[in-house]
């Protein structure tokens, strides 16, 4: 039997400024950039012996990061963040500020490349040099009113000056591995254990800028877990927050922030995690993700679209003496929009890792064919001894924490006479009554989600709008897949698919009408139009979710004639190897169905077809598996008049040199993973042709 690849989606970590997304919208927006007689006498005057010059200057500069590509690119050539670094040990307190916020801004718009050129300039050594002075004047704030007139004028700064000095440091951690053993090596965690610890008394912005540090510096981080192992009072603040009531979007932001961090921290939390037993935490953070998911996307892009367009109507020419402006109503909309997406991508990423952890699967027994496996003279070519070596046994996928599963066994011994109900369960209540409606609606596309499909792609009304709600599509997409994978591989029974097949049907369609949706006037996934790269993601992922649902299904999924002609047409139209693994995938399953021997002729003969045609190696692997798992058993009735008839055993006889030669063509040093799986798919050929010839003779 073919190994079924499990297609689940292990979420990569939350970028809450949205620092990649910031620097691909500067491109899109074509504004005109500043010119360098405007850019370089600003640069020059960050070295001025007035410190009201250098603060203006530093503070022009932070403005003008903001504006476009092609201003911060010439800004960066004429060494401006050398010159930031040096004003950060400026001996007048406004000029640290206002150097300190410029840098924010450029880790926020200036994507790895420029983190990285930051790191080599040393930024970290002034900017942390910063935290002891400002750990004090927060002290001092909380303890009583300022002794000097001085003193209270920095007051004024101290909240913009922690969170800048904060989001720094996160940002090189999360972009750095450098910057992180470096930060490690420092004081760090209780300095920001300080803000976590007094939710009451600060401003969210700052415990914001301090969870989301936190939340970088605690994932997989053993030199960051030691502190915590030493300190077991620290874990206390993130627990109280999760019981907090929140009713302001930076808010919730935290608490979902201090959900990351708990699961995070949850071999320290709870002993029993240790033995991969995370019931108690998913059950405290389950709650908080899926309440946050709780958001309207196609009012938020209408408001979004309404403030934008006051915004750029009102668009003026940068007027550097006058370099921090007030915030407008309508920015200040598009700020709390930006921040509740933020939220939902954080959300979304903890719901569909909680699956990926939860989902340990079943492990493929073994077909008789397979056993049937030996030397075969006439079919087997030479080979060296390296390259025919048996692959490993596929490991076990993830299932159920042992008590949750323990829980549904026992539930399930105690009606064994009746259907077993899981939906009492709380962590599966949680995901199919809130989790799963709210990832629907999360993944429909607004008017606002894509760019237009013109040539070329024109900037959107509010771009940075479009990159987050693009985003968020796929991050519940991704998380829909992950969910239908715990449904079918985790839960006893699939239970989800025979107990709510209404809901299972219903998402298949809606996963085709988000397809058309998506694709709009045509994608081809892996080339795309610059500025179309989205659409081509959310409808790779929208194809991985189609598969697992087929597979939950157990190939009766609700067809319509179309379905099979556009889950070809997504193979022939993308030169994405993962789209196209997944469209086989699919219909490898589709195939499967008892009674349908007209459809598994059409699936059977294009993946023959496909096969012929010297497919991707990728492709050609999932293409055999599917035949395999097809065509197992003669008793199947499609196997007579589709698979004999057609001469498929013939047809595949014929391609064992070729899959062979494939083979020694991957280089087991670079791509361990394909190599053993194309060994696997190559050994089960010879083997699998073997066994078709024999098995109608018995």
């Amino acid at each position: 039997m073919g190994k079924v690849k499990n297609n689940k989606t292990k979420q990569k970590r939350h970028n809450a400024t949205g620092m990649q997304t910031n620097a691909e919208v500067g491109e899109e927006q074509n504004l005109q950039p500043i010119p360098v007689e405007t850019i370089l006498p600003l640069i020059n005057k960050m070295s001025s012996v007035d410190a009201n010059e250098r603060a203006w200057a530093a503070a022009g500069a932070s403005n003008l990061l903001m504006h476009d590509a092609a201003t911060r690119r010439l800004m960066l050539s004429k060494n401006l963040i050398g010159a930031l670094v040096d004003r950060l040990t400026d001996s007048v307190h406004e000029v640290v500020v206002e150097s300190l916020g410029a840098l924010r801004n450029l880790t926020v718009v200036g994507g790895e490349e420029v983190i990285s050129e930051m790191y080599n300039k040393n930024v970290l050594t002034p900017v942390m040099a910063l935290i002891p002075p400002l750990g004090n004047m927060i002290d001092n704030m909380l303890s009583g009113p300022a002794s000097s007139t001085e003193e209270q004028e920095k007051r004024k700064t101290v909240w913009d000056w922690a969170e800048n000095v904060i989001s720094v440091i996160w940002a090189m951690c999360e972009n750095s591995e450098k910057a992180l053993k470096v930060v490690n090596k420092t004081n760090m965690i209780p300095f920001l254990m300080s803000f976590v610890s007094n939710v009451d008394k600060l401003p969210p912005k700052v415990i914001v800028a301090a969870a989301q540090c936190l939340y970088t510096l605690t994932d997989d981080n053993p030199d960051c877990r030691v502190v915590f192992v030493k300190n077991p009072d620290y874990i206390k603040p993130f627990m109280n927050i999760l019981s907090l009531n929140v009713n302001a979007e930076e808010e919730l932001l935290i608490k979902t922030l201090a959900c990351g961090i708990v699961i995070n921290l949850r071999t320290i939390i709870s002993p029993k995690a240790a033995e991969n037993d995370f019931s108690d935490i998913h059950s405290a953070v389950l709650p908080v993700l899926s309440s946050a998911l709780s958001y309207d996307l196609q009012k938020a892009s209408a408001e979004a679209a309404a403030a934008a367009e006051v915004i750029n109507a009102q668009k003026k020419d940068v007027d550097l003496s006058k370099p921090n402006q007030p915030a407008t109503t309508e920015e200040k909309t598009l700020a709390l929009i930006e921040t509740r997406l933020q939220t939902l991508q954080l959300s979304l990423e903890l719901i569909a890792n909680i699956c990926t952890e939860s989902v340990e699967g079943v492990e493929d027994e073994e077909e008789e064919w397979k056993d049937d496996a030996g030397n075969d003279d006439e079919m087997e070519a030479d080979e060296d001894e390296d390259d025919t070596q048996e692959p490993e046994e596929p490991k076990k996928e993830d299932d159920l924490d042992e008590n949750t599963l323990r829980e549904m066994e026992q539930l399930a011994a105690a009606s064994a006479e009746t259907p077993m109900d899981l939906s009492g369960h709380p962590i599966i209540h949680i995901l199919i009554n809130t989790v799963f409606p709210a990832l629907i609606n999360l993944g429909t596309p607004t008017p606002l989600s894509f760019p237009a499909q013109e040539v070329p792609t024109p900037a959107t009304v509010a771009p940075l709008i479009t990159a987050q709600l693009a985003t968020t599509h796929l991050r519940a997409i991704e998380t829909l897949n992950n969910f239908l994978l715990t449904m079918a591989d985790a839960v006893p029974g699939k239970w989800w698919y025979h107990q709510r097949k209404s809901d299972a049907g219903q998402c298949w369609a809606w996963l085709f009408q988000q397809a058309g949706t998506v694709a709009g006037k045509g994608v081809q996934v892996g080339s795309e139009e610059k500025g179309q790269e989205m659409r081509g993601a959310v409808l790779d992922a929208i194809v991985g979710c189609l598969w697992t649902l087929a597979r939950g299904l157990d190939a009766n999924v609700p067809l319509s004639d179309f379905h099979i002609p556009a889950l070809m047409g997504a193979y022939a139209s993308t030169t994405s190897d993962s789209m196209r693994v997944k469209a086989i995938g699919c219909l490898g399953m589709i195939a499967r169905r008892q009674g349908a021997v007209e459809t598994n002729k059409v699936i059977g003969e294009f993946l023959i077809n496909l096969l012929k045609n010297n497919p991707s190696t990728e492709a050609c692997v999932e293409a055999l598996n599917a035949i395999y798992d097809i065509y197992a058993d003669a008793e199947f009735d499609y196997d007579m008049p589709v698979y004999v008839q057609g001469n498929f055993n013939q047809d595949l006889k014929g391609m064992v040199k070729m899959v062979k030669f494939m083979v020694r063509n991957i280089d087991r040093r670079k791509h361990r993973d394909l190599r053993n799986r194309a060994d696997e798919a190559a050994l089960n050929l010879v083997a699998f042709v073997k066994y078709k010839e024999k098995e109608r003779r018995q």
